[in-house]
């Protein structure tokens, strides 16, 4: 089954009723957080919002790796993540709110985490702490299908669905590329080695090359678990998501 893209929407919820002292985080300000690379538009127009989300977007699209567990029992849906940006724009508290399974939630948790600093909140004049809850959808199937099957990944000599933990290791040398259909090797904008077995799920990236800490996830390779490739190039502006799993199976 192929990560054919990922969907992400993001909302603000707003439901409380602010307070003179603002001990707790608010879910409403005068002014709302930005997020980072917008600071040269106008406070308060539209074009900073519509900036800001844009690259929130593009951040969790970046940073986000389809579970291997979710991706195997074919698991799709929306997870609600909740977190806090303090007074000086800082990321903390974050919470899951509602999860699909196959660590999905634990996924977008992960992500959450790493969001950097915003532009804080501000309320009658002054910087405040605000919560915000963040969609995140998961989605296996959809517009993007076409687009993905136009590309196929290879690593040496691997095939099929299942790979020993030898020959993973003996692979560490070659170079995982990615082809479209006239054979033309593309550029791979970001690389993904994760493993999964139980609970245990573990991730690393690099801009392309199989590097130290992807070499960390073949050596905690074990019999049993599923190792996945995914990588994500792009055509028009837009990301497209290229991924092989495998049975480890000795």
């Amino acid at each position: 089954m192929k990560i054919t893209t990922l969907l992400f929407f993001f909302a603000l919820i707003t439901s409380q009723n602010l307070t003179a002292q603002y001990s707790e985080p608010l879910t409403v300000a005068d002014q709302m957080p930005y997020f980072m690379g917008c600071e040269e538009l106008p406070e308060g127009s539209a074009e900073k919002r519509v900036c800001s989300n844009k690259n929130l977007i593009n951040f969790i699209a970046q940073n986000l790796t389809y579970p291997a567990k979710a991706k195997v029992n074919g698991v799709e849906g929306t997870v609600y993540v909740s977190f806090v940006v303090s007074e000086d724009g800082r990321v903390s508290n974050a919470t899951l709110l509602h999860d699909i399974g196959g660590d999905c939630g634990r996924e977008a948790l992960r992500v959450t985490e790493l969001l950097p600093t915003f532009e804080p909140a501000r309320q009658d004049g002054n910087y405040v702490k605000v919560k915000l809850n963040l969609p995140v959808r998961f989605a296996l199937q959809n517009q993007q299908e076409d687009k993905s099957a136009d590309y196929f990944l290879t690593w040496g000599a691997l095939k099929g669905k299942q790979v020993t933990r030898t020959a993973l290791r003996d692979n560490l040398a070659n170079e995982v590329l990615i082809r479209d259909r006239k054979g033309n090797t593309v550029l791979i904008d970001e690389l993904v080695f994760s493993y999964e077995k139980g609970d245990r799920l573990i991730n690393e990236k690099s801009r392309g090359d199989v590097n130290k800490e992807l070499e960390k996830v073949i050596l905690k390779t074990k019999k049993g678990g599923i190792f996945t490739i995914s990588a994500s190039v792009q055509a028009s502006g837009e990301f497209i998501y290229v991924d092989r799993s495998f049975e480890v199976i000795e």
